[in-house]
């Protein structure tokens, strides 16, 4: 009974002869093999590739929600002021918009970064990068007006970032 694993029947020391072993060497492949694999994983592996599909760096697909000091008052002087403020509903974070758009109206930017900042630590992360206009300024009442909705992401990041100056 030396190859018996257990005093079971033949058809239980199948089974076990299927759990995986340890095993007591290392597999070698060489180099070149490991590069050809890796091929597979990279963008643009070979330079002079010409069927391969080139990367550009250009940033179209960034949005731009940068404004100036003049563009951010044209923006806060549109907003409505909505009593019910869907913008503020459809907001994940919860931001006070008619407000902080109320102090950029007035010039008082720093209330506005202020007034964003006890809201969102991340404020100026959130102005560039949180896709508005599904959120806050796909609810904006404007959104059916000739000039479009409020830019609620470029004020933000504007506030915030003439606060961080």
């Amino acid at each position: 009974m030396a190859g018996v694993l257990s005093r079971d029947a033949p058809d239980i020391e199948s089974i076990l002869a299927l759990n995986p072993r340890v095993q007591a060497h290392a597999t070698l492949r060489s180099t070149a093999a490991k590069k050809l694999d890796k091929k597979h994983w990279k963008r643009n592996t070979d330079k002079n590739c010409f069927t391969c599909e080139k990367l550009e760096n250009n940033f179209d697909d960034i949005k731009h929600t940068t404004l100036g000091e003049r563009g951010a008052l044209r923006e806060a002087v549109r907003c409505l002021k909505c009593a019910d403020a869907p913008c503020q509903k459809s907001c994940p974070t919860s931001l006070d918009i008619k407000s902080f758009i109320t102090s950029i109206a007035n010039k008082n930017y720093y209330g506005a970064a202020k007034l964003i900042f006890s809201d969102n630590p991340l404020g100026l992360t959130c102005g560039m990068v949180c896709p508005t206009s599904d959120l806050c300024v796909g609810g904006c009442n404007l959104h059916a007006a000739e000039e479009g909705p409020i830019n609620i992401g470029g004020l933000q990041q504007f506030a915030t970032e003439v606060c961080n100056r």
